[in-house]
């Protein structure tokens, strides 16, 4: 399944593609680092899976979903840490459409991502791509 990366750390896609690496069934296609490079991708690669942050420049994730939900291929899972469970932030992204929502650990950065998340990021792929857990 091909999965884009939307996130504008640079740190944060690095970290994203190590989480991916870690699943077979999964291939990276692509990455954006803001919304506006976001929906160009999206459109350009038709990912099976965006894994989308919400806090960019120059259209933040929730702009993206609002667009995306018109036209965009593919499911869409939120990680950022501007969406911790049961916030506005994720409610309004499951409203517009995502398919859920995964918090980053430790803020912005999160350096912590693949060690303390990537199993949840991973599962929740897992979910939203219909594919089996893992062994």
């Amino acid at each position: 399944m091909g999965v884009l990366i939307v996130d504008d750390s640079p740190t944060m896609r690095r970290l994203m593609r190590e989480i991916i690496a870690a699943e077979p069934a999964l291939r990276l296609l692509g990455e954006a680092e803001d919304g506006e490079a976001a929906l160009t991708a999206m459109a350009g690669l038709k990912p099976d899976l965006t894994f989308l942050d919400i806090e960019m420049p120059r259209l933040d994730g929730l702009g993206v979903l609002r667009r995306w939900a018109l036209t965009g291929p593919g499911e869409v899972l939120v990680v950022s840490s501007a969406a911790q469970p049961g916030s506005e932030v994720a409610l309004q992204a499951l409203r517009l459409g995502a398919a859920g929502v995964v918090a980053k650990p430790s803020g912005a950065i999160s350096l912590d991502m693949a060690e303390r998340r990537g199993h949840a990021v991973l599962d929740a792929a897992r979910r939203v791509l219909g594919l089996p857990d893992a062994a």
